[in-house]
This record gives C-alpha cells, sequence and structure tokens, in this order.
C-alpha cells in the first residue's frame, strides 16, 4: 500500500512542475524585452504578426551610432621574404656512460652491550617525631 502511495505522490510532482514550467515559458514568450540603456524594445513571441513570422519578409530595422569615431582597416602589408634552409648541422658524437662506482663494503655490525647491573633499593627513611601541641590563644577584648 506505501509503494503504491509513493507512485501517486511522485506522478503528481511531475505533473505539477511540467505544468509549472509550461506556464512559465508561455509567460516568457508573452513579455516584450526592453535594453536598459536605450530603452530598445523587442516584442515577444505572441506579439508578433503570423504575416511576418516565418514568411521571409523583412521589417523596417534603424539602427542609432552614438560615437562619431570612424575605423578604418589598417592597409595591408607585403608579404614577407621568405629566408634560405639553414645547413644540416653536424651530429655531436656519442657520449660514453662513466663507470658505475664501487660497491661499498658491507658494515660489521657492533656487539651486543651486557645488560647494566640491577640498582640497590634505598633505605627506608625514619617517621619524624611528633610535633608538640601549641597553646591556646587569648580572645581579643574587641
Amino acid at each position: 500500500m506505501q509503494k503504491k502511495t509513493w507512485i501517486a505522490v511522485s506522478a503528481t510532482s511531475v505533473l505539477g512542475l511540467g505544468l509549472l514550467a509550461g506556464g512559465a515559458t508561455a509567460a516568457a514568450n508573452a513579455m516584450t524585452l526592453t535594453e536598459g540603456s536605450t530603452g530598445a524594445t523587442v516584442p515577444g513571441l505572441n506579439d508578433v504578426t503570423t504575416d511576418v513570422k516565418g514568411s521571409g519578409q523583412s521589417a523596417d530595422v534603424s539602427f542609432s551610432v552614438q560615437s562619431d569615431s570612424i575605423v578604418t582597416p589598417s592597409p595591408a602589408t607585403a608579404a614577407s621574404v621568405a629566408t634560405p634552409v639553414s645547413a644540416q648541422s653536424v651530429q655531436s658524437p656519442v657520449t660514453v656512460p662513466t663507470p658505475a662506482s664501487p660497491v661499498s663494503p658491507v658494515s660489521v655490525p657492533s656487539p651486543v652491550t651486557p645488560a647494566s647491573p640491577v640498582s640497590v633499593p634505598s633505605p627506608v627513611s625514619p617517621a619524624s617525631p611528633v610535633s608538640a601541641q601549641s597553646a591556646a590563644s587569648v580572645g581579643s577584648s574587641d
């Protein structure tokens, strides 16, 4: 019974997400786009008339130029002359590998040190004498 409930909840969630996405797409298509600095607007897909949409007809488009500067292309440069191919360099002689260094002799292990002798325990110290009782203090007259 629990498995069927989860299947129903999952199917309902997927359907709800699909409806939400479809509504968002329809709302985005109906909106017009506005550019902030120039105020130019582009109509949404639903606002375009059917006679222009996909018919191959042209629409009136105007562009405004904000700058007075004109960019001109630089003059073409002449092609550079090809450089001649250099002569083949002489192959360097093969180097002889250095001989391997001799192997160092194996070191002799150090002798085992003898065990240290057992230390003698220290003598027990005598008990300290009991201290005498102090005299009672006289009461103050405050």
